[in-house]
């Protein structure tokens, strides 16, 4: 009855009267169709590891943000030979 109303109020009183086989063959396809995975995020099955981010994130900066680099390549070295 609900339904009913709502098809005539939208659509006219047409739609009201017509055959709801269509709608519901409609909405079987849409349930079965296979839906697409967001984007990113993690992935079922795949292992995580454990990582000491805090740790990691400090010795980068000791070893390449500091004013003493740690190796003294001249990769470190600006174009004018100051590190």
């Amino acid at each position: 009855m609900a339904w009913s109303y709502v098809k005539m109020s939208m659509f006219g009183t047409i739609a009201a009267y017509s055959n709801d086989d269509e709608i519901i063959a409609a909405v079987a396809v849409l349930i079965q169709t296979p839906q697409k995975r967001p984007w990113g995020g993690s992935v079922p099955g795949h292992r995580t590891y454990k990582r000491d981010r805090l740790a990691a994130d400090w010795q980068l900066n000791q070893d390449y943000f500091v004013e003493r680099q740690r190796d003294g390549s001249i990769a470190s070295e600006r174009p004018d030979g100051t590190h």
